[in-house]
C-alpha cells in the first residue's frame, strides 16, 4: 500500500511555540526602515516652513528700521570761532535750550525756498554742521539781527531763504551775540594802547525782540596783571559809562581818587615804580541805550621807560625849524607843547619807528620858552630865533607885476598855505639828503625866503616874503625825493602849480607853470622834472618864472634852509 506522511500535529497545550521562519524576520527589518524614510522625508519638507517661522520671530522682536532721513544733532561755529553744540529733544543729555535751538535751525533748513543770492545786510555768518542717521552735511548760515529770515548756502553753493520769523529763537538767544553792536562790552585802554581784562564784567544787550540778552561770552581774569606805564597815566573807555571810580595806591596809600579818568595828578614816578589800580564802571538801563552793566578792573601798573625829550638845536634863524625827539612816548596824541610867548602855528608831531618827532617851525623872531609834557614827565627848553641875514628889499611899479601880487600881499597866500598845509604827517620815509634848486641857473632867484616888497604907486607893502620867486625860462625841478600830491590850475595867485609831498608832514610848491608834467600820485626823485616856468601865478608881466614853498604843516619855512641842512630822521 502506498505509504502517506501523516499531518503535523498541533503542539500540545502548554509546550513551547516553535521559532518563526527565516522570511518573515526581513519583512519586519524592510517595514521599520521604510517609515525611516517617511519621517525624514516629512523632515526636509518641512524645514522652510521652520525657516520662516524663525525669521518672522527675529523681525518680529527686532526694532524697527526705516529708510527714511532724519536729524540727530547740529554743531554751531561763531564768527569768532567758538562752538554750540545741540541735539534734538528726547536724545540723552539734551536741554530744553539745546532742544529749542536745534529745533530753530531744523525749522529753517525744513522751511527754506531757493533764492538767488544774500543780501549785503546779512553780515553774520555762521558754520553749521547737521549730523543725520545716515551722514552729516555743512551749511554756511547768514544771519541780519533787523531780519527774522536767514539764508544759508549748501555745499554745492545753492542759496536758501529761509521763512519768515524762522530765524526767531536765534537772533534773541544769546548764541547771536556777534550781530548786536550793543553786545559788545566796554574795551579799557591805557595811554600805551594796552587792553586791560576785567577782573569782573556782566553785560546785557538788547536783541531783535526788544529783550535783554546776558552776554556769555565773556573773558575776565582774577590774576593781578601789571601792564607797563610809561609815566603816562591814562585811561580810555570804548564806551562811556554812566558813572566810573578811579582809585591807585602806592602800597596802602592812596596817590588818587576821583570819579573821573582824565587829568590824573600824580606825582613825579621813577622807573620800576609799582602801583595798584582800580576802576569801576557802572552803564546803567536807559531808553537811549541798547545795553546795560558793570565792569571792574583791578591790576597794576609799572613805570617801565621813563619819558625823554632831545632838541636838535636851542639857536636858529627865522624860517628854519627845531626838531624835538621824544622816547618813552607810546601816544603821540598826549603829548602837550606849549611855549611862550605862544606859538604862531602848531608843532607838526609825528612817529617814526619808536621815536616821536615834534618839527617846531621857527615863525617868528625873538626868545621863546618850550614846554614839553607828556604824562608826569615835563621838561623846558630855551628858544633863540634870529633875524635872516642878507635880507633884501626890493620896490617895484605896479606895472612890472602880474595883478596876482597885489592878492599874494593881501594875506591870500597865508590862506592858501593855512588851508592846504599838511595838517598830520604822511607815510612817506623823510629825505635823507639835501634839498637842491628847482631851476639850473642859480643867479636866477629874485626873491628870497625873509624879502620883503614894496609896489610903488600902490599902499601895498609885504611883510617878510614866504616864498623864493625865479626868474627863469628853465624846466622846474622836484627838490627832493617825494610823492606828486597835487596838481592845480587856475588858482588866482599859484596859478598852475605842483604840490609834492616829501613825507613827516613836509611840502614843496611849484607854483605860476606853463605846463605840468607829471601826474598826482607820481613817485619823484631829486631832480626830476615836473614842468615848465610860466607866468600863471604871481611873476613878472613880462617874463616867465617859478614860485617856490616850502611848508611844514600850516607854517612857511625857508627852502634854503632845507638845502643847507640834511633832515635828520631815523
Amino acid at each position: 500500500m502506498p505509504k502517506f506522511n501523516s499531518p503535523t500535529a498541533s503542539p500540545a497545550r502548554g509546550a513551547a511555540p516553535k521559532s518563526p521562519q527565516k522570511g518573515s524576520q526581513g519583512e519586519g527589518r524592510s517595514r521599520a526602515l521604510q517609515i525611516l524614510i517617511y519621517i525624514g522625508i516629512a523632515l526636509i519638507l518641512l524645514i522652510p516652513t521652520y525657516l520662516a517661522i524663525a525669521n518672522y520671530l527675529v523681525v518680529k522682536n527686532r526694532p524697527e528700521q526705516t529708510t527714511d532721513t532724519y536729524y540727530i544733532g547740529i554743531t554751531v561755529q561763531g564768527p569768532s570761532g567758538y562752538v554750540i553744540e545741540a541735539k534734538a529733544d528726547g536724545q540723552e543729555g539734551t536741554s530744553k535750550e539745546s532742544a529749542e535751538l536745534f529745533q530753530c535751525f531744523k525749522n529753517m533748513l525744513d522751511n527754506a525756498i531757493y533764492t538767488p543770492g544774500i543780501p549785503d545786510t546779512h553780515t553774520g555768518r555762521y558754520l553749521v554742521t547737521v549730523e543725520t542717521n545716515n551722514d552729516s552735511k555743512q551749511y554756511t548760515f547768514h544771519f541780519a539781527s533787523t531780519d527774522g529770515a536767514a539764508y544759508y548756502t549748501n555745499a554745492d553753493g545753492q542759496t536758501y531763504r529761509t521763512a519768515d520769523n524762522a530765524a526767531e529763537y536765534f537772533l534773541n538767544s544769546p548764541y547771536s551775540h556777534e550781530l548786536y553792536t550793543q553786545a559788545t562790552p566796554p574795551i579799557l585802554t591805557t595811554a600805551a594802547t594796552d587792553r586791560i581784562i576785567p577782573t569782573e564784567l556782566n553785560w546785557s544787550y538788547k536783541t531783535q525782540a526788544g529783550t535783554y540778552a546776558v552776554l556769555q561770552q565773556i573773558t575776565t581774569t582774577q590774576e593781578l596783571l601789571t601792564y607797563p606805564i610809561a609815566n603816562d597815566v591814562a585811561f580810555y573807555f570804548s564806551l562811556e559809562p554812566t558813572t566810573c571810580h578811579l582809585t591807585i595806591r602806592d602800597g596802602d596809600t592812596v596817590l588818587h581818587e576821583s570819579d573821573r579818568l582824565d587829568n590824573i595828578a600824580l606825582p613825579q614816578l621813577t622807573q620800576g615804580k609799582l602801583l595798584d589800580f582800580e576802576i569801576e564802571a557802572i552803564y546803567r538801563q536807559d531808553s537811549r541805550y541798547n545795553y546795560y552793566g558793570r565792569a571792574l578792573y583791578r591790576f597794576r601798573m609799572s613805570v617801565v621807560e621813563a619819558a625823554s625829550f632831545t632838541l636838535d638845536t636851542n639857536e636858529n634863524s627865522y624860517g628854519s625849524y627845531f626838531m624835538l625827539s621824544c622816547q618813552n612816548v607810546r601816544n603821540e596824541q598826549n603829548l602837550q607843547i606849549t611855549a611862550e610867548p605862544a606859538l604862531l602855528s602848531s608843532p607838526v608831531i609825528f612817529r617814526r619807528g619808536e621815536t616821536v618827532y615834534a618839527a617846531i617851525p621857527a615863525d617868528t623872531v625873538g626868545t621863546r620858552r618850550l614846554t614839553v609834557t607828556y604824562g608826569t614827565v615835563s621838561s623846558s627848553f630855551t628858544l633863540g630865533i634870529t633875524q635872516l641875514s642878507g635880507t633884501v628889499a626890493h620896490a617895484y611899479e605896479t606895472a612890472d607885476l602880474t595883478n596876482q601880487w597885489q592878492a599874494l600881499l593881501e594875506q591870500g597866500l597865508a590862506g592858501r598855505i593855512a588851508a592846504m598845509g599838511a595838517t598830520a604827517a604822511s607815510n612817506l620815509l623823510p629825505p635823507s639828503t639835501a634839498f637842491g634848486l628847482p631851476v639850473s641857473n642859480t643867479d636866477s632867484r629874485l626873491f628870497a625866503f625873509g624879502d620883503t616888497l614894496t609896489v610903488k604907486g600902490t599902499t601895498l607893502q609885504s611883510s617878510p616874503l614866504p616864498l623864493e620867486y625865479y626868474r627863469t625860462t628853465d624846466d622846474i625841478r622836484a627838490m627832493s625825493k617825494g610823492k606828486i600830491l597835487k596838481v592845480g590850475q587856475g588858482d588866482e595867485i599859484l596859478g598852475t602849480y605842483v604840490i609834492v609831498d616829501h613825507g613827516c608832514g613836509l611840502y614843496t610848491w611849484y607854483c605860476g607853470l606853463s605846463e605840468v608834467l607829471k601826474s598826482e600820485g607820481t613817485i619823484v626823485a631829486a631832480g626830476d622834472i615836473i614842468g615848465r616856468a610860466g607866468k600863471t601865478g604871481a611873476g613878472f608881466a613880462d617874463e616867465s618864472g617859478v614860485m617856490i614853498l616850502a611848508t611844514w604843516g600850516r607854517t612857511a619855512i625857508s627852502p634854503q634852509y632845507l638845502r643847507e641842512h640834511t633832515f635828520h630822521i631815523a
